[in-house]
């Protein structure tokens, strides 16, 4: 689950322009407590202080099915941006 964690908090900020250093501050806790609850077992309540500074849910936090590319099928190229529309397409074309 940290690998999780940290990867899809990491992405997040990315596609923000937020440092961890600012998600920290903004959650009112030292960068290091972050980086230690980003590289260890981060409990509930943190995973809750992230998520509410990041305005996202915590299903997005710990979300591993972050999958996204393209398939090519016959001749034929998808894309697609989730597990689920990924499984859309293979039901749709197989």
């Amino acid at each position: 689950m940290k690998k999780v964690l940290a990867g899809n908090v990491k992405k997040i900020c990315k596609e923000r322009g937020i440092q961890l250093k600012d998600l920290a501050s903004k959650m009112g806790i030292d960068p290091a407590s972050l980086t230690r609850a980003l590289n260890g077992n981060a409990r509930l309540d943190t995973i809750e202080r992230i998520a509410s500074a990041l305005g996202v849910s915590i299903k997005k936090l710990l979300d591993d099915n972050d999958v996204e590319g393209f398939i090519k099928v016959r001749g034929n190229i998808y894309q697609f941006h989730s597990a689920f529309e990924l499984r859309q397409i293979c039901n749709t074309i197989l």
